[in-house]
Protein backbone atom coordinates (compact mmCIF):
# COMPACT_ATOMS: atom_id res chain seq x y z
CA UNK A 1 0.00 0.00 0.00
CA UNK A 2 1.13 3.59 -0.49
CA UNK A 3 1.70 5.89 2.64
CA UNK A 4 1.11 9.05 0.34
CA UNK A 5 -2.46 10.96 1.27
CA UNK A 6 -5.39 10.29 -0.96
CA UNK A 7 -5.89 13.14 -3.65
CA UNK A 8 -8.95 14.42 -5.26
CA UNK A 9 -9.77 15.36 -9.10
CA UNK A 10 -9.41 19.02 -9.99
CA UNK A 11 -13.00 20.08 -9.49
CA UNK A 12 -13.18 21.00 -13.64
CA UNK A 13 -13.21 16.97 -13.62
CA UNK A 14 -17.28 16.95 -12.41
CA UNK A 15 -17.58 18.71 -16.39
CA UNK A 16 -16.05 15.22 -17.12
CA UNK A 17 -18.30 13.16 -15.21
CA UNK A 18 -21.49 15.02 -16.03
CA UNK A 19 -20.83 14.41 -19.73
CA UNK A 20 -20.06 10.70 -18.80
CA UNK A 21 -23.47 10.94 -17.04
CA UNK A 22 -25.01 12.33 -20.16
CA UNK A 23 -24.48 9.87 -21.91
CA UNK A 24 -24.38 6.75 -19.58
CA UNK A 25 -27.93 7.95 -18.41
CA UNK A 26 -28.86 10.19 -21.47
CA UNK A 27 -29.18 6.47 -23.56
CA UNK A 28 -31.25 4.41 -21.30
CA UNK A 29 -33.54 8.16 -20.67
CA UNK A 30 -34.31 8.05 -24.35
CA UNK A 31 -34.86 4.00 -24.96
CA UNK A 32 -37.65 4.47 -21.81
CA UNK A 33 -38.99 7.15 -22.33
CA UNK A 34 -42.26 6.14 -23.89
CA UNK A 35 -42.75 3.07 -22.01
CA UNK A 36 -41.92 4.89 -18.23
CA UNK A 37 -44.51 7.69 -18.98
CA UNK A 38 -47.09 5.38 -20.71
CA UNK A 39 -46.87 3.61 -16.96
CA UNK A 40 -46.28 6.99 -14.85
CA UNK A 41 -49.54 8.32 -16.60
CA UNK A 42 -51.32 4.97 -15.55
CA UNK A 43 -50.22 5.32 -11.97
CA UNK A 44 -50.78 9.29 -11.80
CA UNK A 45 -47.57 9.79 -11.32
CA UNK A 46 -46.77 13.67 -12.66
CA UNK A 47 -44.39 13.18 -15.64
CA UNK A 48 -42.10 16.48 -14.96
CA UNK A 49 -41.96 15.70 -11.42
CA UNK A 50 -40.43 12.52 -12.18
CA UNK A 51 -37.87 13.91 -14.64
CA UNK A 52 -36.99 16.13 -12.20
CA UNK A 53 -36.32 13.33 -9.39
CA UNK A 54 -34.29 11.65 -11.87
CA UNK A 55 -32.05 14.53 -13.10
CA UNK A 56 -31.54 15.35 -9.34
CA UNK A 57 -30.55 11.03 -9.02
CA UNK A 58 -28.32 11.56 -11.76
CA UNK A 59 -26.62 14.47 -10.70
CA UNK A 60 -26.23 12.96 -7.00
CA UNK A 61 -24.70 10.26 -8.55
CA UNK A 62 -22.29 11.93 -10.33
CA UNK A 63 -21.30 14.12 -7.36
CA UNK A 64 -20.64 10.89 -5.17
CA UNK A 65 -18.97 9.48 -8.16
CA UNK A 66 -16.52 12.62 -7.78
CA UNK A 67 -15.82 12.39 -4.14
CA UNK A 68 -15.08 8.96 -3.82
CA UNK A 69 -12.68 8.44 -6.84
CA UNK A 70 -9.04 9.32 -5.13
CA UNK A 71 -5.69 8.94 -5.57
CA UNK A 72 -2.57 8.35 -4.16
CA UNK A 73 1.16 8.39 -5.66
CA UNK A 74 3.61 6.33 -3.51
CA UNK A 75 7.41 5.25 -3.82
CA UNK A 76 6.35 2.13 -5.54
CA UNK A 77 2.92 2.35 -6.88
CA UNK A 78 0.11 4.14 -7.75
CA UNK A 79 -3.27 3.28 -5.46
CA UNK A 80 -7.03 4.26 -7.58
CA UNK A 81 -9.66 4.41 -5.12
CA UNK A 82 -13.25 4.39 -6.80
CA UNK A 83 -16.76 3.34 -6.46
CA UNK A 84 -19.61 4.02 -4.55
CA UNK A 85 -21.44 0.82 -3.36
CA UNK A 86 -18.35 -1.33 -4.24
CA UNK A 87 -15.22 -0.15 -3.19
CA UNK A 88 -12.15 -0.85 -5.44
CA UNK A 89 -8.83 -0.27 -5.11
CA UNK A 90 -6.21 -0.72 -8.35
CA UNK A 91 -2.47 -0.81 -7.38
CA UNK A 92 -0.24 -0.23 -9.97
CA UNK A 93 3.42 -0.98 -9.28
CA UNK A 94 5.65 1.36 -11.39
CA UNK A 95 7.33 -1.61 -12.90
CA UNK A 96 3.59 -2.98 -14.47
CA UNK A 97 3.40 0.54 -16.19
CA UNK A 98 3.08 0.06 -20.01
CA UNK A 99 2.28 3.65 -21.14
CA UNK A 100 1.31 6.38 -19.55
CA UNK A 101 -0.83 8.98 -22.46
CA UNK A 102 -1.83 12.60 -21.83
CA UNK A 103 -4.04 14.81 -23.61
CA UNK A 104 -4.99 18.26 -23.46
CA UNK A 105 -7.28 20.52 -24.97
CA UNK A 106 -6.30 23.77 -25.74
CA UNK A 107 -8.39 26.12 -23.03
CA UNK A 108 -6.93 23.70 -20.11
CA UNK A 109 -3.04 24.48 -21.17
CA UNK A 110 -3.42 27.72 -19.35
CA UNK A 111 -4.74 26.17 -16.30
CA UNK A 112 -2.21 23.21 -16.88
CA UNK A 113 -4.89 20.64 -16.44
CA UNK A 114 -4.77 17.73 -18.45
CA UNK A 115 -5.88 13.87 -18.87
CA UNK A 116 -4.09 10.90 -18.02
CA UNK A 117 -4.29 7.47 -18.74
CA UNK A 118 -2.15 4.84 -17.66
CA UNK A 119 -2.40 0.94 -18.95
CA UNK A 120 -0.45 -1.73 -17.03
CA UNK A 121 0.74 -4.86 -19.06
CA UNK A 122 -1.95 -7.31 -17.11
CA UNK A 123 -5.35 -5.67 -17.70
CA UNK A 124 -7.21 -7.55 -20.22
CA UNK A 125 -10.00 -5.29 -22.23
CA UNK A 126 -9.21 -2.57 -24.88
CA UNK A 127 -9.28 0.41 -22.61
CA UNK A 128 -6.42 2.12 -20.18
CA UNK A 129 -6.14 0.62 -16.96
CA UNK A 130 -6.86 3.64 -15.44
CA UNK A 131 -8.03 7.56 -16.13
CA UNK A 132 -7.72 10.60 -14.54
CA UNK A 133 -10.79 12.62 -15.70
CA UNK A 134 -8.30 15.92 -15.04
CA UNK A 135 -5.53 16.86 -12.82
CA UNK A 136 -2.56 18.85 -12.50
CA UNK A 137 0.49 18.31 -15.31
CA UNK A 138 2.68 17.99 -11.78
CA UNK A 139 0.84 14.27 -11.13
CA UNK A 140 2.01 13.33 -14.01
CA UNK A 141 5.69 14.19 -13.96
CA UNK A 142 5.55 13.18 -10.18
CA UNK A 143 4.35 9.84 -12.27
CA UNK A 144 6.98 9.32 -14.27
CA UNK A 145 9.68 11.10 -11.96
CA UNK A 146 8.94 7.69 -9.24
CA UNK A 147 8.61 5.42 -12.63
CA UNK A 148 12.02 6.63 -13.69
CA UNK A 149 13.91 6.50 -10.57
CA UNK A 150 12.21 2.85 -9.75
CA UNK A 151 13.84 1.90 -13.18
CA UNK A 152 17.41 3.57 -12.07
CA UNK A 153 16.84 1.17 -8.55
CA UNK A 154 16.38 -1.46 -10.29
CA UNK A 155 19.86 -1.32 -12.63
CA UNK A 156 21.49 -0.03 -9.84
CA UNK A 157 21.38 3.11 -10.88
CA UNK A 158 21.25 6.18 -8.06
CA UNK A 159 17.90 8.48 -8.33
CA UNK A 160 19.94 11.41 -7.89
CA UNK A 161 21.00 10.94 -11.34
CA UNK A 162 17.50 11.35 -12.94
CA UNK A 163 16.32 14.68 -13.63
CA UNK A 164 12.75 15.74 -13.00
CA UNK A 165 10.40 15.59 -16.28
CA UNK A 166 10.37 19.63 -17.17
CA UNK A 167 14.32 19.52 -16.30
CA UNK A 168 15.26 16.77 -18.54
CA UNK A 169 18.00 17.57 -21.43
CA UNK A 170 17.59 15.76 -24.76
CA UNK A 171 20.95 14.07 -24.80
CA UNK A 172 18.69 11.62 -27.94
CA UNK A 173 18.26 12.75 -31.52
CA UNK A 174 14.91 13.96 -31.68
CA UNK A 175 12.40 14.17 -34.61
CA UNK A 176 9.74 16.75 -35.51
CA UNK A 177 7.20 16.23 -38.65
CA UNK A 178 8.07 18.45 -41.66
CA UNK A 179 5.28 21.22 -42.68
CA UNK A 180 5.95 20.22 -46.36
CA UNK A 181 5.37 16.59 -46.38
CA UNK A 182 2.80 16.92 -43.54
CA UNK A 183 0.66 18.92 -46.07
CA UNK A 184 1.04 16.24 -49.11
CA UNK A 185 0.84 13.75 -46.54
CA UNK A 186 -2.65 15.20 -45.65
CA UNK A 187 -3.67 15.62 -49.21
CA UNK A 188 -3.05 11.99 -49.98
CA UNK A 189 -5.17 10.41 -47.63
CA UNK A 190 -7.28 7.77 -48.69
CA UNK A 191 -9.70 9.37 -45.86
CA UNK A 192 -11.47 10.91 -48.42
CA UNK A 193 -13.23 8.70 -49.46
CA UNK A 194 -15.25 7.52 -46.72
CA UNK A 195 -15.90 11.31 -46.07
CA UNK A 196 -17.27 11.84 -49.52
CA UNK A 197 -19.77 9.19 -48.23
CA UNK A 198 -20.70 10.89 -44.88
CA UNK A 199 -21.29 14.18 -47.16
CA UNK A 200 -23.25 11.91 -49.61
CA UNK A 201 -25.76 10.90 -46.57
CA UNK A 202 -25.83 13.62 -44.85
CA UNK A 203 -27.34 15.22 -48.27
CA UNK A 204 -29.40 12.27 -48.31
CA UNK A 205 -31.00 12.95 -44.84
CA UNK A 206 -31.17 16.61 -45.46
CA UNK A 207 -33.61 15.64 -48.45
CA UNK A 208 -35.81 14.50 -45.76
CA UNK A 209 -36.49 17.63 -43.91
CA UNK A 210 -37.11 19.65 -47.77
CA UNK A 211 -40.58 20.21 -48.40
CA UNK A 212 -41.59 17.33 -52.04
CA UNK A 213 -43.03 20.79 -53.82
CA UNK A 214 -39.28 22.61 -53.75
CA UNK A 215 -37.83 19.27 -54.19
CA UNK A 216 -40.25 17.94 -57.75
CA UNK A 217 -38.90 21.97 -58.99
CA UNK A 218 -35.40 21.39 -58.29
CA UNK A 219 -35.83 18.16 -60.21
CA UNK A 220 -37.10 19.66 -63.07
CA UNK A 221 -34.38 22.04 -63.37
CA UNK A 222 -31.99 18.94 -63.21
CA UNK A 223 -33.78 17.00 -65.53
CA UNK A 224 -33.14 20.02 -68.17
CA UNK A 225 -29.55 20.90 -66.96
CA UNK A 226 -28.66 17.21 -65.48
CA UNK A 227 -25.03 16.41 -66.51
CA UNK A 228 -23.80 20.29 -65.45
CA UNK A 229 -26.00 20.33 -62.21
CA UNK A 230 -25.24 16.46 -61.30
CA UNK A 231 -21.17 17.55 -61.66
CA UNK A 232 -20.96 20.64 -59.40
CA UNK A 233 -22.91 18.68 -56.84
CA UNK A 234 -20.39 15.89 -57.17
CA UNK A 235 -17.37 18.45 -57.35
CA UNK A 236 -18.73 19.93 -54.20
CA UNK A 237 -18.91 17.33 -52.58
CA UNK A 238 -15.65 16.22 -53.11
CA UNK A 239 -13.76 19.39 -52.89
CA UNK A 240 -15.84 19.83 -49.13
CA UNK A 241 -14.39 16.07 -48.38
CA UNK A 242 -10.87 16.48 -49.33
CA UNK A 243 -10.84 20.04 -47.40
CA UNK A 244 -12.39 18.23 -44.30
CA UNK A 245 -9.83 15.38 -44.37
CA UNK A 246 -6.97 17.81 -44.93
CA UNK A 247 -8.20 20.47 -42.40
CA UNK A 248 -8.18 17.21 -40.26
CA UNK A 249 -5.07 15.28 -40.81
CA UNK A 250 -3.03 18.33 -39.74
CA UNK A 251 -4.32 19.54 -36.97
CA UNK A 252 -4.24 16.33 -34.94
CA UNK A 253 -0.15 15.92 -36.52
CA UNK A 254 0.04 18.93 -35.95
CA UNK A 255 3.70 19.98 -34.81
CA UNK A 256 4.59 16.23 -33.90
CA UNK A 257 7.44 15.84 -32.13
CA UNK A 258 9.25 12.46 -31.42
CA UNK A 259 11.79 12.34 -28.80
CA UNK A 260 13.94 9.61 -26.74
CA UNK A 261 14.56 9.84 -23.07
CA UNK A 262 15.62 7.12 -20.52
CA UNK A 263 14.45 4.53 -22.71
CA UNK A 264 11.31 5.87 -23.50
CA UNK A 265 9.66 7.11 -26.74
CA UNK A 266 7.51 10.16 -26.21
CA UNK A 267 5.75 11.70 -29.08
CA UNK A 268 3.51 14.95 -28.68
CA UNK A 269 1.06 15.82 -31.35
CA UNK A 270 -1.93 18.00 -31.77
CA UNK A 271 -3.18 21.56 -32.37
CA UNK A 272 -6.74 21.84 -30.62
CA UNK A 273 -5.85 18.60 -28.24
CA UNK A 274 -2.63 18.43 -27.45
CA UNK A 275 -1.70 14.62 -26.80
CA UNK A 276 1.02 12.89 -25.89
CA UNK A 277 2.38 9.23 -25.41
CA UNK A 278 5.09 7.90 -23.40
CA UNK A 279 6.06 3.99 -23.90
CA UNK A 280 9.27 1.78 -22.74
CA UNK A 281 11.17 0.76 -25.84
CA UNK A 282 11.54 -2.93 -25.01
CA UNK A 283 7.74 -3.12 -24.78
CA UNK A 284 7.44 -1.82 -28.76
CA UNK A 285 6.89 -5.90 -30.05
CA UNK A 286 6.88 -4.59 -34.51
CA UNK A 287 7.01 -1.70 -36.68
CA UNK A 288 4.25 -1.46 -39.47
CA UNK A 289 5.77 1.32 -42.39
CA UNK A 290 3.10 2.06 -44.20
CA UNK A 291 1.70 4.22 -47.65
CA UNK A 292 -0.87 4.19 -49.74
CA UNK A 293 -0.28 4.14 -53.64
CA UNK A 294 -0.32 7.98 -53.66
CA UNK A 295 2.09 8.29 -50.77
CA UNK A 296 4.48 5.64 -52.58
CA UNK A 297 4.17 8.08 -55.63
CA UNK A 298 5.24 11.10 -53.19
CA UNK A 299 7.52 8.62 -51.73
CA UNK A 300 6.13 9.27 -48.15
CA UNK A 301 6.01 6.44 -45.42
CA UNK A 302 4.26 6.47 -42.50
CA UNK A 303 5.59 3.65 -39.43
CA UNK A 304 3.59 3.06 -36.40
CA UNK A 305 4.91 0.50 -33.58
CA UNK A 306 2.97 -2.03 -32.26
CA UNK A 307 3.15 -2.08 -28.47
CA UNK A 308 1.77 -5.15 -25.93
CA UNK A 309 -0.69 -2.27 -24.75
CA UNK A 310 -3.36 0.11 -26.48
CA UNK A 311 -1.45 2.82 -26.56
CA UNK A 312 -1.35 5.42 -29.53
CA UNK A 313 -4.75 6.42 -32.20
CA UNK A 314 -7.69 4.92 -30.87
CA UNK A 315 -9.11 5.50 -34.80
CA UNK A 316 -6.24 3.38 -35.87
CA UNK A 317 -6.29 0.42 -34.09
CA UNK A 318 -4.45 1.97 -31.10
CA UNK A 319 -1.21 1.78 -32.42
CA UNK A 320 1.73 4.13 -31.44
CA UNK A 321 2.51 6.42 -34.27
CA UNK A 322 6.31 6.89 -34.19
CA UNK A 323 6.90 8.89 -37.29
CA UNK A 324 3.57 9.97 -39.24
CA UNK A 325 4.72 10.93 -42.46
CA UNK A 326 9.00 10.93 -43.56
CA UNK A 327 11.19 10.41 -46.93
CA UNK A 328 11.45 6.98 -48.14
CA UNK A 329 15.15 7.01 -47.82
CA UNK A 330 14.95 8.70 -44.74
CA UNK A 331 12.90 5.84 -42.59
CA UNK A 332 15.13 3.70 -41.48
CA UNK A 333 18.23 5.60 -41.06
CA UNK A 334 15.61 8.04 -38.22
CA UNK A 335 14.33 4.74 -36.75
CA UNK A 336 17.96 3.31 -35.92
CA UNK A 337 18.69 6.83 -33.55
CA UNK A 338 15.23 6.30 -31.38
CA UNK A 339 15.12 2.34 -31.61
CA UNK A 340 18.47 0.20 -31.24
CA UNK A 341 17.14 -2.96 -33.17
CA UNK A 342 15.93 -1.16 -36.32
CA UNK A 343 18.19 -1.53 -39.35
CA UNK A 344 20.30 1.91 -40.35
CA UNK A 345 19.51 2.14 -43.70
CA UNK A 346 16.69 0.54 -46.53
CA UNK A 347 16.42 -2.94 -46.99
CA UNK A 348 16.29 -4.66 -50.11
CA UNK A 349 13.45 -7.10 -50.29
CA UNK A 350 13.42 -10.22 -51.93
CA UNK A 351 10.22 -10.56 -54.60
CA UNK A 352 7.39 -12.80 -56.21
CA UNK A 353 8.68 -14.47 -59.40
CA UNK A 354 6.96 -13.14 -61.82
CA UNK A 355 4.46 -15.97 -62.90
CA UNK A 356 3.30 -15.91 -58.98
CA UNK A 357 1.35 -12.49 -59.61
CA UNK A 358 -1.48 -14.90 -61.61
CA UNK A 359 -2.50 -16.14 -58.58
CA UNK A 360 -3.34 -12.68 -56.64
CA UNK A 361 -5.06 -11.61 -60.04
CA UNK A 362 -6.94 -14.88 -60.42
CA UNK A 363 -8.44 -14.13 -56.51
CA UNK A 364 -9.08 -10.97 -56.69
CA UNK A 365 -10.99 -11.05 -60.52
CA UNK A 366 -12.96 -14.23 -59.15
CA UNK A 367 -14.84 -12.31 -55.98
CA UNK A 368 -15.30 -9.40 -58.34
CA UNK A 369 -17.60 -11.78 -60.64
CA UNK A 370 -19.87 -12.63 -58.37
CA UNK A 371 -21.51 -8.64 -57.88
CA UNK A 372 -21.17 -8.28 -62.11
CA UNK A 373 -23.10 -11.71 -62.30
CA UNK A 374 -25.77 -10.48 -59.81
CA UNK A 375 -25.61 -7.26 -61.84
CA UNK A 376 -26.33 -9.10 -65.18
CA UNK A 377 -29.48 -10.98 -63.31
CA UNK A 378 -31.22 -8.08 -62.37
CA UNK A 379 -30.35 -5.49 -64.33
CA UNK A 380 -30.08 -6.83 -67.82
CA UNK A 381 -28.05 -4.30 -70.02
CA UNK A 382 -27.11 -2.32 -67.19
CA UNK A 383 -25.46 -4.42 -65.87
CA UNK A 384 -22.78 -4.31 -67.83
CA UNK A 385 -21.75 -0.61 -66.39
CA UNK A 386 -20.51 -3.35 -63.55
CA UNK A 387 -18.17 -4.77 -66.03
CA UNK A 388 -15.57 -2.09 -65.32
CA UNK A 389 -14.83 -3.79 -61.25
CA UNK A 390 -12.93 -6.65 -63.47
CA UNK A 391 -10.21 -3.80 -64.06
CA UNK A 392 -10.22 -2.55 -60.62
CA UNK A 393 -9.96 -6.42 -59.03
CA UNK A 394 -7.39 -6.98 -61.84
CA UNK A 395 -5.29 -4.15 -60.27
CA UNK A 396 -5.74 -4.84 -56.81
CA UNK A 397 -4.44 -8.22 -57.64
CA UNK A 398 -1.81 -7.19 -59.51
CA UNK A 399 -1.16 -4.10 -56.81
CA UNK A 400 -0.68 -6.90 -54.50
CA UNK A 401 1.34 -9.70 -56.02
CA UNK A 402 3.95 -6.68 -57.02
CA UNK A 403 4.02 -5.15 -52.89
CA UNK A 404 4.55 -8.83 -51.74
CA UNK A 405 8.58 -9.01 -50.19
CA UNK A 406 10.59 -10.53 -47.49
CA UNK A 407 13.90 -10.85 -46.38
CA UNK A 408 16.03 -11.75 -42.69
CA UNK A 409 18.09 -8.65 -41.46
CA UNK A 410 20.36 -10.11 -38.27
CA UNK A 411 17.85 -11.13 -35.64
CA UNK A 412 14.89 -9.48 -37.57
CA UNK A 413 12.35 -10.41 -39.97
CA UNK A 414 10.64 -8.21 -42.65
CA UNK A 415 7.44 -9.18 -44.53
CA UNK A 416 5.84 -6.99 -46.93
CA UNK A 417 2.25 -7.35 -48.20
CA UNK A 418 -0.08 -5.12 -50.45
CA UNK A 419 -3.90 -4.56 -49.49
CA UNK A 420 -6.30 -2.11 -51.09
CA UNK A 421 -3.36 -0.24 -52.72
CA UNK A 422 -1.73 0.31 -49.41
CA UNK A 423 1.74 -1.55 -49.13
CA UNK A 424 2.41 -2.52 -45.56
CA UNK A 425 5.92 -3.21 -44.24
CA UNK A 426 6.33 -5.41 -40.82
CA UNK A 427 9.98 -5.29 -38.78
CA UNK A 428 9.49 -7.78 -36.37
CA UNK A 429 12.88 -8.93 -34.01
CA UNK A 430 12.58 -13.01 -33.67
CA UNK A 431 12.49 -12.81 -30.44
CA UNK A 432 9.04 -11.15 -30.23
CA UNK A 433 7.72 -13.49 -33.21
CA UNK A 434 4.60 -15.30 -31.26
CA UNK A 435 4.06 -18.12 -33.35
CA UNK A 436 4.42 -18.75 -37.14
CA UNK A 437 2.86 -21.61 -39.36
CA UNK A 438 3.25 -22.64 -43.12
CA UNK A 439 -0.06 -22.87 -44.93
CA UNK A 440 -0.27 -25.49 -47.90
CA UNK A 441 -3.37 -26.40 -49.58
CA UNK A 442 -3.21 -29.64 -51.74
CA UNK A 443 -3.38 -26.95 -54.95
CA UNK A 444 -0.51 -25.76 -53.74
CA UNK A 445 1.74 -28.85 -52.88
CA UNK A 446 1.24 -29.35 -57.08
CA UNK A 447 2.58 -25.59 -57.36
CA UNK A 448 5.56 -25.65 -54.63
CA UNK A 449 4.00 -22.48 -53.22
CA UNK A 450 2.82 -22.18 -49.48
CA UNK A 451 1.62 -19.18 -47.33
CA UNK A 452 3.88 -18.15 -44.55
CA UNK A 453 1.72 -16.74 -41.15
CA UNK A 454 3.56 -14.68 -38.28
CA UNK A 455 2.21 -13.71 -35.38
CA UNK A 456 2.98 -11.16 -33.02
CA UNK A 457 1.48 -9.56 -30.04
CA UNK A 458 -0.41 -6.17 -30.16
CA UNK A 459 -2.32 -4.94 -27.99
CA UNK A 460 -4.44 -7.50 -26.11
CA UNK A 461 -4.50 -9.69 -29.27
CA UNK A 462 -2.19 -10.79 -31.94
CA UNK A 463 -0.91 -8.75 -35.40
CA UNK A 464 -1.36 -11.23 -37.88
CA UNK A 465 1.13 -11.06 -40.80
CA UNK A 466 1.16 -13.31 -44.10
CA UNK A 467 2.58 -13.06 -47.17
CA UNK A 468 1.10 -15.29 -49.86
CA UNK A 469 1.77 -18.01 -52.47
CA UNK A 470 6.01 -17.83 -51.80
CA UNK A 471 8.12 -20.41 -53.02
CA UNK A 472 7.80 -23.51 -51.04
CA UNK A 473 11.95 -22.95 -51.19
CA UNK A 474 12.01 -19.46 -49.78
CA UNK A 475 8.92 -20.01 -47.12
CA UNK A 476 11.10 -22.76 -45.75
CA UNK A 477 14.17 -21.12 -45.54
CA UNK A 478 12.01 -18.28 -43.81
CA UNK A 479 10.70 -20.88 -41.51
CA UNK A 480 13.42 -22.60 -40.56
CA UNK A 481 15.07 -19.27 -39.83
CA UNK A 482 12.30 -18.51 -37.39
CA UNK A 483 12.58 -21.79 -35.71
CA UNK A 484 16.28 -21.78 -35.18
Amino acid sequence: MTSDQKRHLHPFALIYYVYRGIINWGIWAIILFSPVRAGLNHIHVNSMTFLIGFVIFVAGWVLLKFYYFTFQIGDDMVTINSGIIVKRHTHIPYSRIQTIQRSQWFFLKPLKLEMLRIETAGHENKRPEVVLPLVSETVREEIERKRLAKRSDSTNSTPSEIPASGEAKQTAPQYEINPHDLNIFAVTSFGVFPLIGVLGAIYGKIQDYIPQKFIDTVTKELVQQSLIIISVIVVLIVILAIIGSYLSIVQKYYRFTLHAQSGQLKTYQGLFQRKSVTIPVNRIQALRIKQNVLRQWAKLSTVQALAASSAGDEDKGNDMMVLPVIKNEQVFPHLATFIPWSPKQLVPLTRLPHANRYYFIRNAMFWSLIPILVCLFFFHLWGLLSLPLLLFSFSLGFYSAQNTGWQTIADQILLQNGHWFTRTQFLIPRKNVQSFILVQSIWMKRTHLAHLRVNVRHGNHNELVEIRYVPLAAAQNLFDWLES
